[in-house]
């Protein structure tokens, strides 16, 4: 199915035949478009890597032959189209050739047409279930991390106001620190020099005492 794919993504993009790829199997392209969301549908096909296609080539694969209606139709019809691609390289010419072995088989324009209209409902059904799947996802693994963003903001608000509280109370507190110091160093020396002023005056009193004392004995 992956030629009906490519078709397909073609209709937004042509596909060169040596286009060189990158590593991951995509189209070389500027490096900042694999980093970014593209908006555009021919960006977007161009940003889908080999692997990614053939992902989606089996997915296509599987749900159109789990949804494969009974005898010949569109989906034998596109089968059988890229069958003989290699064959009838002229699309014209090789719907009619293929539609010409069908309808021995009981394929009809209408049935053709209908059929291809079923097939179309079916994708556009697994469409929406893939778009659910993709919200459901969404809301567990991002709403859920974006809530958990949320809540470590508020936490790194709420320590950051501690911290701008902790900073102002600590620099109150070296502040105040710095007052007391010049405070105890003034007192200190208020009081070593009122100690030493002290023992001068008391090493005077004292002398003066004795040298009464003496002068007293041999006076008297």
């Amino acid at each position: 199915m992956s030629n009906f794919l490519k078709k397909a993504l073609g209709l937004f993009v042509e596909f060169e035949p040596n286009e060189p790829l990158q590593p991951g199997g995509a189209p070389a392209r500027d490096p900042l478009a694999q980093k970014f969301p593209l908006s555009s549908p021919k960006q977007a096909v161009a940003g889908i890597s080999a692997e990614e296609l053939d992902k989606f080539d089996q997915h296509f694969t599987r749900l159109f032959e789990s949804s494969n209606l009974p005898g010949p139709d569109y989906f034998e019809f596109w089968r059988m189209m890229e069958t003989l691609e290699a064959h009838v390289p002229d699309e014209k010419a090789r719907i009619a050739a293929v539609f010409a072995t069908l309808s021995i088989q009981g394929l009809s324009r209408e049935k053709l047409l209908a059929t291809a209209g079923q097939y179309q409902a079916i994708v556009e059904k697994d469409r929406a279930e893939f778009l659910k799947a993709a919200e459901d996802k969404a809301s567990r693994e991002v709403e859920g991390r974006k809530q958990e963003i949320a809540d470590l903001e508020k936490q790194i608000a709420e320590h950051s106001a501690q911290i701008q509280r902790l900073t102002e109370d600590i620099t109150k507190a070296q502040t105040g620190m710095k007052t007391l110091q010049a405070q105890v160093a003034e007192q200190e020396q208020k009081i070593s020099a009122n100690r030493q002023g002290y023992d001068v005056a008391c090493q005077a009193m004292i002398t003066k005492i004795q040298s009464d004392i003496q002068k007293i004995q041999t006076s008297l």
